[in-house]
C-alpha cells in the first residue's frame, strides 16, 4: 500500500483525531507489513475495526474518506512534489519532527521547502499584523539575539511581527521557518513572497496541506498548532487583545509551552493582560530575554490540544 498517499489523503480532511489514525495503522502493520498490504485489504481491516466495539470512532471516518478520495491525485502530487525538488515526510518517518508528533493533533504529512531539520532548535516568534514601529524594530533585534544565541526562527509569514521576525533572521544569516495557511508552493502574503522565497535556503517553508485545500480563515488558526509545536518556547512580540495572537498563545498554552512576552516599560496597548493572566513571562529587554530563552527547558507538549471550534 502507498502509506504516503493513503495519510495525505486523510490529512487534507483534517478532521481526524491524528493519533487515532496512527494507532490504526500500527494494528493494520502488526498483522502484516503496510508496504506489503493492498489498498482494498487494509479497507477491510479498517472496516473490521469500525464494526468493533473498542471505541475506535474514527475508523468509520477513514473508511469513508478513503472510500471517496481521490488517490489519483495524492499519487500524482507527491511525485510531482518530488520532482521539484521539494519534500514530504509523513508521521511514521524519521525526520518528522519529533515535538511535532508529540502535540494532541498533529499532520499526518508535512510538506516543506528547505531543510527541515532546522526545526531542532525552533523558537517561535510571532504578533499581530497591526503593530506600532517601534515594536518592529525590537522584534528584528530580537530576531538578531535568537540568531546570535544559535536559535531558528519560526514563525507565520504574515505581515507585521513575523514578517520582521523572518526579515531580521535572515539579514543575520540564521536559519527560519515559515508555517504556511496554504500549501507549500504558495507564499502566502504576496507581499512577503521576496522573504518567503528566500527562507529555503536558510531554513524551511513548511506546509500541512496540499494543493487541494483552500485558504480560509480556519487554515490560519490550525496552522498555529505547528508554529508551537516545532518549538521550545513562543515570544509574542506584540498582540491586541483578540486575534490570531491570542489563538497562537492559546496553542502554546495547550502544549504547557512558554509564553514570553515583549513588555516594554511604557505600556502601549500591544502587551495585553490577558497573556500575563494566561502565564506569559515578560521581558522589556535583550539581556531580560536571554535570561529566559537560557532557562528553558524542553518540554513533551503534551496537554489537552486547543481547537478552532473551541475558541473562535
Amino acid at each position: 500500500m502507498e502509506t504516503d498517499v493513503v495519510l495525505a489523503a486523510l490529512n487534507d480532511k483534517h478532521k481526524f483525531n491524528s493519533h487515532q489514525v496512527v494507532e490504526l495503522f500500527e494494528k493494520a502493520d502488526n498483522k502484516r507489513p503496510l508496504g506489503e498490504i493492498e489498498l482494498e485489504v487494509f479497507k477491510d481491516f479498517v472496516k473490521g475495526e469500525s464494526l468493533k466495539n473498542d471505541d475506535n470512532s474514527k475508523a468509520g471516518d477513514v473508511l469513508e474518506t478513503l472510500e471517496n478520495s481521490d488517490l489519483d491525485f495524492y499519487r500524482e502530487y507527491l511525485s510531482e512534489l518530488k520532482n521539484k525538488g521539494l519534500g514530504y515526510v509523513s508521521i511514521f518517518g524519521e525526520e518528522y519532527p519529533s515535538r511535532l508528533r508529540n502535540i494532541e493533533k498533529p499532520p499526518l504529512i508535512l510538506y516543506y521547502n528547505g531543510d527541515l531539520s532546522s526545526w531542532k532548535e525552533g523558537i517561535a516568534v510571532v504578533g499581530t499584523r497591526d503593530v506600532y514601529e517601534h515594536r518592529v524594530d525590537f522584534v528584528e533585534e530580537i530576531g538578531g539575539k535568537l540568531v546570535n544565541m544559535g536559535k531558528t526562527v519560526v514563525s507565520g509569514l504574515a505581515n507585521g511581527v513575523d514578517e520582521a521576525a523572518h526579515k531580521s533572521t535572515l539579514e543575520a544569516e540564521g536559519k527560519t521557518i515559515a508555517v504556511l495557511p496554504g500549501h507549500i508552493e504558495k507564499v502566502y502574503p504576496k507581499s512577503n513572497k521576496e522573504i518567503g522565497e528566500q527562507i529555503p535556503e536558510n531554513g524551511a517553508l513548511v506546509s500541512e496541506v496540499s494543493k487541494k485545500v483552500r485558504i480560509n480563515r480556519g487554515r490560519f488558526v490550525e496552522r498555529n498548532r505547528i508554529t508551537s509545536g516545532l518549538t521550545t518556547a513562543v515570544i509574542i512580540g506584540a498582540s491586541g487583545e483578540t486575534g490570531g495572537t491570542i489563538h497562537q498563545a492559546k496553542f502554546a498554552q495547550s502544549q504547557n509551552l512558554p509564553i514570553l512576552l515583549y513588555d516594554p516599560e511604557e505600556d502601549d496597548g500591544q502587551s495585553p493582560e490577558k497573556l500575563k493572566e494566561m502565564g506569559a513571562k515578560t521581558f522589556s529587554n535583550l539581556n531580560e530575554l536571554e535570561e529566559l530563552v537560557n532557562s528553558l527547558h524542553e518540554t513533551n507538549h503534551a496537554g489537552k490540544n486547543y481547537s478552532l471550534q473551541e475558541y473562535s
